[in-house]
């Protein structure tokens, strides 16, 4: 073969390496909030900080009342085919997820509203329902929720149960998401540390199937919601994503998205 035809191909490869590499976009920039923002902020919410480019939702630093408000972390930018990784602890009986596909309009109250939720979760409070943070609504979540697994880590909250169940560290330590959000091929997947634990359409006849045997279709049981209840769950394709807050803490390091062409 041609030296220089070798040089070429060695040079491709080089630069093919690259931009798979670059397709990858870090979401924790500077060891700061930038590109984020909390939740229908006009200034006055708190709750979020940043550490050694580890964001960080502390409740008891939170001016909100989460039945009333919410202090979710929003990404400026919107999504709408994507693949994102990050890393995720929680404290002993902790609670938080992952949302895509968030509308923030004022007729809103809450960030699940509208966006499917991948469920973070202290997996002990499964064996110790006491044990939850955020008192009696959250241990009935738990208790209801025993041999459905539908609210358990790696679900899409209320909607659909992973497939495993026992392989994440505990409260304290480091897990891993790989979420994989893609629209085209009406295809969502959820890899806990590496391992596939959950896979789901995300529109269809399927889906609506699993939404309508989900509290996501009793929007007459949910005043607290304002009028648009549940009306807008899940009819974004493009939107923001989120970090939710909740009682306890919850950090999340090593955020990268890539969007899918």
């Amino acid at each position: 073969m041609n030296f220089r035809i070798i040089i070429l191909l060695i040079f491709l490869s080089i630069v093919s390496c690259n931009q798979s590499k670059s397709d990858w976009e870090n979401l924790i920039i500077d060891n700061s909030l930038k590109g984020w923002h909390i939740f229908q902020d006009e200034g006055n919410k708190s709750g979020w900080t940043v550490e050694n480019d580890v964001f960080i939702f502390d409740a008891k630093l939170s001016s909100e009342n989460m039945l009333i408000s919410d202090a979710s972390l929003l990404s400026d930018k919107k999504y709408l085919n994507f693949e994102i990784k990050f890393d995720w602890k929680i404290e002993k009986g902790g609670n938080s997820g992952f949302m895509w596909g968030v509308n923030e309009e004022m007729k809103y109250k809450f960030p699940y509203q509208t966006g499917p939720e991948i469920q973070i979760i202290d997996t002990e409070t499964y064996l110790t329902p006491e044990t939850i943070q955020g008192g009696e609504i959250e241990i009935n979540n738990i208790l209801n929720d025993i041999g459905k697994n539908k609210n358990f880590l790696g679900a899409v909250y209320g909607i659909s149960p992973p497939s495993r169940l026992n392989i994440s560290n505990p409260a304290g330590e480091w897990n891993s998401y790989h979420i994989k959000i893609d629209h085209r091929n009406n295809k969502g997947k959820v890899k806990l540390n590496n391992i596939l634990i959950n896979e789901f359409p995300l529109s269809g006849k399927t889906w609506d199937s699993l939404v309508n045997q989900s509290k996501f279709s009793r929007s007459e049981d949910y005043e607290y919601l304002g009028d648009e209840r549940w009306y807008g769950f899940a009819k974004n394709q493009y939107g923001h994503i989120c970090l939710q807050d909740h009682p306890g803490k919850a950090y999340f390091k090593n955020i990268q998205i890539k969007e899918l062409n």
